[in-house]
């Protein structure tokens, strides 16, 4: 054995497995082969692979097979148990396929990658599903989806849900690459229900839409990666399970914009072939 050469596979007090080792990049392609993302995460703070205990016996035969080194699975029995916190989220990335049996999306809190949000839990939040079907507002299938309220808001809901999302999206501050779109379909939807005239002869054509039958609901027609939420950024209540460093999220209680001392909103976005998202303050 070459010197230097370690693997270490302890189990965590949250149940999972953590493996140390020194670096080889054939048990490094070998572990994301055998291993799906769901069931692993390099924590770059600690410098350890966190591994789910249904693949930490794959693992240790890994760990044997590259590093020669003796390794066995003695786990013990840990029942996840159900937390409620409130995180500050900076950034909300895409939903994606990631081994599991549904989208996750990742949130980015407490300096890392440490939010994991099923999109049924996202979608459920914001009420994707129903007739009213928030989302990103160019995907939405109603101008009351487009600003994330029900069809019942008040002219003063439907003013706060307008200023909260011109903001998040004003292509002055927000940085994704389709941010002038999606504010000139907020400001179209916000034309039209913020005018009452215009707000009943929009819900006369809903109700005889839907009296003749949609051809099909917004949710079939997009696939799961085309949607996002309206929201990138806030303060989130939410309960879950801490699973691989991660908060698994099971459901979201609140979702509040992030304000500095000075009253100002947090914007985040990811500019187009950057590395990271922009924050910024409005």
């Amino acid at each position: 054995m070459a010197r230097g050469v370690f693997a270490n596979l302890t189990q965590t007090p949250a149940g999972d497995f953590a493996l140390r080792s020194s670096y080889d990049p054939g048990f490094v392609a070998a572990l994301k082969r055998d291993v799906p993302t769901s069931e692993r995460r390099w924590d770059g703070n600690s410098k350890v692979w966190l591994i789910s205990p249904r693949s930490a016996g794959v693992v240790a035969g890994l760990v044997t097979q590259y590093y020669g080194l003796p390794c066995s699975v003695k786990a013990r029995a840990v029942t996840p148990r159900s937390e409620t916190k409130l995180v500050r989220m900076e950034y909300l990335g895409t939903a994606k396929d990631r081994g599991g049996p549904e989208p996750v999306a990742f949130g980015y809190a407490d300096g890392d990658w440490t939010l994991a949000l099923p999109l049924s839990v996202l979608k459920g939040w914001f009420g994707v599903g129903g007739d009213d079907t928030p989302g990103r507002p160019g995907d939405a299938s109603t101008l009351y989806a487009v600003l994330a309220v029900s069809k019942k808001a008040t002219p003063e809901e439907i003013k706060a849900a307008y200023r909260r999302l011109a903001r998040q999206w004003h292509p002055d501050v927000c940085h994704e690459p389709d941010a002038k779109e999606q504010f000139l379909r907020i400001k179209a939807a916000y034309d039209v229900l913020s005018d009452p005239g215009q707000r009943q002869k929009y819900n006369l054509g809903l109700a005889f839409a839907d009296s003749i039958g949609r051809a099909e609901s917004y949710v079939t027609q997009l696939s799961n990666n085309d949607w996002r939420p309206p929201l990138r950024c806030g303060w989130l209540l939410v309960e879950g399970v801490l699973s691989l460093g991660r908060l698994q999220v099971s459901q979201i209680l609140g979702w509040e914009d992030i304000t500095d001392p000075h009253g100002r909103v947090m914007v985040s976005s990811w500019p187009a072939g950057a590395t990271t998202f922009d924050v910024q303050w409005v």
